[in-house]
């Protein structure tokens, strides 16, 4: 693959094969982006990080020497690029790992909560994470964001994706819907399409050109309910006394991690094996 290639093509192209791989979450996003940073997606639970699946690079070094970077070659490189690997040179092409689709069919639900769901939301969500041993199958997005339209107040956006029909992934999703959202979408979609029905494809508004994304992440064990209170107020009063900022957002991401964890931590440079979530 060339070093600049979109996620959403890749998947797309690989969809027409019945294979993939694993990935970022946005499909607007370059794979070698995130990758070299380890890189968390959907299928992490199945097969790791992007980091853990790439095989060989060509690499442009600082002194414009052309090297290939693999298990055999420049091997301390390979395991530097793998996690950390934005400053050692520009690749120019990659060699990834590919597999078969685990299930034809992606299942998500979108949950729209107002403000007072707050420590519901996240003890269910707590429930379902288990402490990092979440069914490798299901992943959790959730957003801070301001919509007037729903409320005057912040809301939360909950989205629930699984690989599977919706009847699998009901004992899932269903204590989500308990908790009474304000909105409710949902459906079923073949796995290149996914990205794009969740807001996130190369055509979606995240993905719009001359927006500016600055993202600050956290790793964490488990979320904390009371710290996650206290940061919606915070968040509340920022767009209450800075109106500019009604478009920024507050991310938790809650992949499935058995992948990940099987992958031995020396084996590259990727510091991160031990969190469980990324706020």
């Amino acid at each position: 693959m060339g070093g600049g290639v979109v996620i959403d093509h890749v998947i797309e192209t690989l969809a027409r094969k019945a294979k993939t791989s694993a990935s970022g979450s946005c499909g607007c996003v370059g794979m070698m982006g995130p990758g070299l940073g380890g890189g968390l997606g959907k299928y992490m639970g199945y097969y790791g990080l992007v980091s853990d699946n790439i095989v060989h690079m060509s690499v442009v070094t600082a002194n414009g020497s052309a090297i290939t970077v693999s298990a055999s070659q420049n091997r301390d490189l390979y395991w530097g690029m793998r996690g950390a690997g934005h400053n050692f040179g520009i690749v120019t092409k990659f060699r990834y790992k590919i597999y078969d689709y685990p299930n034809p069919n992606n299942y998500y639900v979108t949950y729209t909560y107002a403000g007072d769901k707050v420590e519901a939301v996240f003890e269910q969500l707590n429930q379902l994470g288990n402490n990092g041993k979440q069914p490798k199958e299901i992943n959790s997005y959730l957003l801070y964001s301001f919509n007037a339209s729903l409320s005057s107040k912040p809301i939360l956006v909950l989205q629930l994706y699984y690989t599977g029909i919706s009847s699998a992934a009901r004992r899932y999703v269903e204590p989500f819907l308990a908790l009474e959202p304000l909105v409710v979408e949902n459906a079923t979609v073949p796995y290149a399409e996914l990205a794009t029905a969740l807001g996130v494809g190369v055509g979606g508004t995240v993905c719009a050109p001359g927006l500016s994304h600055r993202l600050f992440p956290v790793g964490l064990l488990e979320y904390n309910v009371n710290a996650n209170r206290k940061l919606y107020s915070l968040y509340e009063k920022l767009l209450k006394e800075e109106p500019l900022f009604n478009k920024s957002t507050v991310q938790f991401e809650g992949y499935a991690l058995q992948g990940m964890k099987a992958v031995d931590p020396a084996s590259s440079a990727y510091a991160h094996r031990a969190d469980n979530l990324l706020v």
